[in-house]
């Protein structure tokens, strides 16, 4: 009861806090046996909200053991499904309660259950998969000895992949891979026990990287994230993809990532040369904080950039606008103050952005539904003003980034009729970067597949 209740109120939230969750290959999850889901952990307590709200199955979570730490607690969290896990960085004297958590796991299993659990054990916020722990592999396989290879136990991994891992009204991408059934490995584990634990633990990290858009190393981060920036939307419209499409656009970052990696190991000087290249456009820009895309003319017009066409916007949207900022600002500023002035991990604040703005939100959307019904006693008013809450708060904030946009044009044009030359350097940069882009992708072999 108290389960089915929390995942109608996370799907509302999560559609609440995000402009669009993509599912793929969600048919990968509709498997009526016993199922282990694994999934990368980059967001703290949203990851499991997503994870268990758009799969397609009742879960059970295996969560660190440091949630439970009051009988209050571990009372709520046990009726919503999560399992107790123990990890030596927290306390490695408690390690040996795991014998408890493994015979939950099995349990569910035996029972044709399924849970959740997120195998790097940690979540730090980053775009690269952190060691993956092997307690996946030995529970499945655990469960399978105990009941001599007839649960045929099946390991399914998600992709998690989020556009921004702290912006409101960000994108994520979750993606269902394909499944490593234990029982096809049962020769080889009654022969080798640790050595096949090993092979599905590294299964499982190979399937998470390709999932995700995951950098495989911290080496080429900065790489990929600067051809994100400036080359992503280029490239995409030279293959006629969509630039609002999230797949495309998914498909596009996992090129680049696999591109730089393959230079990384094959050409590593040409990779070294590119990023001092990357880097001094790229702290040109910073200096006069202008945005690449205002240098790309081609993008600009596949943007469909028209000054006339936004003033105008701007111009009939401003009332909307302020409706929007009365009944929604404070809720929304609301949680960011208080996530400054008490929470320092930054790996947490989208979870307790989202908490504390459901509060908000909705004592705030309460108290203004009151007040028009105060002033009115009609319900079509109290009903009118119900409806346009939330449209006019997207609204507002879509007004606020174009308003944004355009000041930063503005100042893009301002600079560049006071300082040309400067302007002029920066745009030969880019060439620059872009001729060399052009050379490296003429050299890569067509026979480097990407696989998604």
């Amino acid at each position: 009861m108290l389960y089915s209740f929390f995942h109608r109120i996370a799907l509302f939230a999560i559609k609440l806090f995000f402009n669009t969750v993509t599912v793929e290959n969600k048919e990968m999850a509709l498997i009526d046996g016993p199922v282990i889901f694994v999934a990368n952990h980059p967001n703290f307590f949203m990851d499991p909200l997503i994870a268990g709200t758009f799969c397609p199955r009742t879960l059970h979570f295996f969560a660190k053991s440091t949630i439970f730490n009051t009988n209050l607690k571990k009372k709520i969290l046990t009726k919503l499904n999560l399992v107790p896990i123990y990890r030596k960085i927290d306390d490695q004297t408690n390690m040996d309660k795991n014998r408890d958590t493994f015979e939950k796991g099995y349990e569910i299993l035996e029972k044709n259950g399924a849970f959740l659990i997120f195998p790097e054990g940690i979540s730090k916020g980053k775009r690269v998969l952190e060691k993956i722990k092997t307690g996946t592999a030995r529970i499945g396989f655990g469960a399978e000895v105990k009941n001599n290879f007839s649960l045929d136990v099946v390991i399914i991994p998600i992709g998690l992949s989020y556009s921004d891992l702290l912006r409101f009204r960000s994108d994520v991408m979750v993606r269902f891979g394909n499944p490593i059934r234990l029982a096809d490995f049962e020769e080889e584990y009654r022969n080798d026990q640790f050595a096949t634990v090993r092979k599905i633990t590294e299964n499982i990290e190979t399937a998470l990287n390709k999932l995700t858009n995951y950098i495989p190393t911290e080496e080429i981060k900065d790489i990929v994230e600067g051809l994100e920036l400036i080359y992503k939307m280029e490239l995409m419209t030279e293959m006629g993809l969509e630039l609002d499409n999230k797949k495309d656009d998914f498909l596009i970052t996992k090129m680049l990532t696999n591109a730089v990696k393959w230079y990384q190991d094959k050409n590593p000087e040409k990779v070294t040369q590119f990023r001092e290249k990357l880097k001094n456009y790229l702290s040109l820009l910073k200096e006069l904080n202008i945005r690449d895309e205002f240098l790309d003319p081609a993008r600009q017009k596949k943007r469909g950039w028209n000054r006339t066409k936004t003033i105008l916007f701007l111009i009939a949207g401003f009332p909307l606008f302020m409706w929007g900022i009365l009944t929604n600002y404070p809720p929304y500023k609301l949680p960011r103050l208080i996530i400054k002035w008490f929470h320092d991990f930054q790996v947490e604040e989208a979870s307790w952005k989202m908490m504390y703005g459901m509060v908000f939100f909705i004592v705030y959307y309460g108290f203004g539904i009151g007040i028009v019904w105060y002033l009115t006693r009609g319900l079509l008013w109290v009903g009118i003003f119900t409806i346009s809450l939330i449209p006019s708060g997207n609204f507002a904030l879509y007004y606020s980034k174009s308003i944004n946009k355009y000041r930063q044009h503005v100042k893009f044009l301002s600079i560049f009729y006071q300082k040309r030359s400067i302007i002029f350097q920066i745009i030969e940069k880019r060439m620059t970067i872009m001729r060399f882009l052009q050379i490296a992708k003429d050299e890569y072999p067509e026979s480097v597949q990407l696989e998604t």
